[in-house]
């Protein structure tokens, strides 16, 4: 295997995956043996899928591939879809930082859960409540064959019509 030296400081600059990967990135390896080694994964036995899954981890983890699809297919996708469709697409930011990536999951990590808001105050939250726990009750009165009364369940948010 090359040093990162060797290659001008490349490894790892889409990541680094291993031979574990192979499930993840199966997507991007089914296009890399079709579109770069002409090979039918379909017709490959399992050793030759892994000595070639090799191959692949070694071309991913130095970044010597020759279209950025072998990174990750589902952005270059949807990257295409937006160019076809007339949109802008930024160009694609060619160094990856390791420490960078790092630094953003340490502080997800440190974040407090937030509560999301809520459209209702606790009043309402609680009418809701009570209103589900009488449509329950109805829904099993109603199997039991029993009389359920007719605003059983309903939540009234105004001035009651009778009618």
């Amino acid at each position: 295997m090359a040093s990162a030296a060797a290659l001008g400081g490349q490894w790892g600059k889409y990541g680094i995956i291993s031979e574990s990967d192979i499930f993840t990135k199966e997507p991007e390896f089914r296009a890399w043996l079709v579109e770069e080694r002409k090979m039918n994964p379909e017709r490959m036995s399992k050793d030759q899928s892994k000595k070639e899954f090799a191959r692949f981890v070694e071309d991913y983890n130095t970044a010597t591939f020759p279209n950025e699809k072998f990174y990750n297919i589902e952005a270059y996708e949807r990257r295409m879809d937006a160019m076809r469709a007339g949109e802008f697409v930024p160009p694609t930011d060619d160094n990856y930082d390791a420490d960078a990536d790092m630094r953003a999951h340490q502080n997800n990590l440190k974040r407090p859960a937030v509560e999301s808001e809520s459209f209702y105050d606790k009043d309402q939250l609680q009418e809701l409540r009570r209103v589900q726990r009488e449509r329950v009750e109805a829904g099993k009165m109603k199997l039991l064959g029993m009389d359920v009364k007719p605003n059983m369940g309903v939540r009234m948010d105004g001035p009651v019509i009778d009618g």
